[in-house]
């Protein structure tokens, strides 16, 4: 499984560029695609039951893992309609 500072951080002080994310999600492939979709959605079902036991360390890391579970759903939607086009 890829890892996942390098789509989102690591919380500290390492960011990720928005360009540099894309271009790491257009340039990955499929499978790879779906296997960090399958860790984000682990951690973020993670982080959200953190959440409602108010042991959350970092609540800004709900939002970029959701940003990031769109971003890749986003794009092997588009991956899709370009196969059938």
């Amino acid at each position: 499984m890829a890892e996942l500072s390098k789509f989102i951080g690591d919380g500290a002080d390492k960011k990720v560029k928005l360009h540099d994310l894309r271009n790491t999600i257009r340039q990955a492939e499929e499978g790879e695609l779906q296997d960090i979709l399958k860790g984000v959605e682990t951690e973020l079902f993670e982080q959200r039951t953190q959440a409602l036991m108010q042991q959350i360390s970092n609540p800004m890391r709900i939002r970029q893992l959701k940003k990031l579970v769109a971003r890749i759903h986003g794009e092997l939607g588009a991956r899709k309609l370009n196969q059938t086009a």
